[in-house]
């Protein structure tokens, strides 16, 4: 007799992290996962597609609890991401994105789901000496503290994730970047100009191929939720230094390419008030040594583990159970760009 369907409900589910989640586990081909998406806007595009593939849409507003509990009733698990980056959180007389998460908790409380998987970070200040406070990350920390304090789960999963490569695909982050991946300087390189990530040296920084692998990763903490349990899962896909990183891109892509230190983190987006997070994660990374995950160093090991886990669950072998690697990224969307 086939299992009974266990439906994971996926909030965000048409953002990047969410709809890599969406997609992974509609490719299951073993689990008894019944995927529903949920979204403010069932009819958007994004909503249509993830719908084509084998999603159920249910339309639900984080800020509205009823909504929640209704949207995610019968769930045997949840996954939640916040939208950090909504406009709405840089009002300082506004809401806040613990607000928001704080409203979904307990609307999937009240539905009796009792798995939970949430899109985290550790709080700035627990690896600076309680000198750093960066919004994104204390607001997402209190989201899951809130979360376990609630003890209507059977288990809380965490997974923190690391530098989208898909950020520089962005024409506006390439303006910010002064240019790569896409505009050569007066020099004709394709300059990346960031502050040094880590303190005296450059350490590495963990990447993550979130359209490939995030939601694999998540997959996978689902197919054996009890061993996640607690844990706060890296989303890492590799790991280099912003040196290397560009040295990958000139490598594959053949085109001329550098890395140019910025003499300060202060210096990012200066006079721009959305990029004050980005700054200070800068920062951050100087007062931690380049420690991403806070004390913890970066690795790629528990989620080399749960891709595995989720592209066998998919029916892949070889080398589509790896995580993805950067040059491979960049060869996707970068190399012969001028033929395509």
């Amino acid at each position: 007799m086939p299992a009974s369907p266990r439906t994971i409900s996926v909030f965000g589910a048409t953002g990047l992290q969410g709809g890599s989640v969406v997609r992974s586990l509609l490719r299951d081909k073993i689990s008894s996962f019944k995927v529903r998406a949920i979204t403010r806007d069932t009819s958007s595009e994004k909503a249509q597609t993830l719908h084509r593939l084998g999603a159920e849409l249910v339309q639900a507003d984080g800020w509205n609890q009823g909504e929640v509990r209704d949207a995610v009733s019968g769930s045997w698990a949840a996954f939640v991401n916040t939208n950090s980056d909504d406009p709405i959180f840089l009002n300082p007389e506004g809401p806040t994105e613990f607000e928001l998460g704080k409203s979904i908790i307990d609307g999937i409380c009240s539905a009796r789901v009792k798995n939970v998987i949430l899109s985290t970070m550790k709080p700035a200040g627990e690896a600076t000496g309680g000198k750093l406070a960066i919004r994104t990350m204390d607001m997402k920390a209190r989201i899951e503290c809130y979360a376990k304090q609630t003890g209507n789960f059977d288990t809380i999963c965490s997974v923190h994730a690391g530098w989208y490569y898909e950020f520089f695909l962005s024409e506006t982050m390439a303006h910010l970047h002064s240019g790569f991946p896409y505009h050569p300087d007066r020099e004709g390189y394709l300059s990346l100009h960031l502050p040094r990530w880590g303190d005296e040296k450059d350490e590495g920084v963990p990447f993550l191929a979130t359209a490939d692998d995030f939601g694999d990763i998540v997959h996978g903490m689902l197919l054996d939720i009890e061993a996640s349990n607690g844990k706060h899962i890296q989303g890492v896909s590799e790991i280099f230094t912003l040196p290397e990183f560009v040295d990958i891109y000139a490598r594959v892509t053949g085109e001329k390419a550098r890395y140019v230190p910025l003499p300060s983190w202060e210096r990012l987006g200066e006079g721009i008030p959305e990029m004050e997070d980005a700054r200070l994660l800068f920062a951050y990374g100087e007062l931690t040594g380049g420690r991403y995950f806070g004390n913890e160093p970066s690795s790629t090991a528990e989620a080399a583990s749960l891709k595995r886990l989720a592209a066998s669950a998919q029916g892949k072998d070889g080398g589509d159970l790896q995580l993805t690697t950067l040059a491979s990224f960049f060869e996707r969307h970068f190399k012969n760009n001028e033929e395509a």
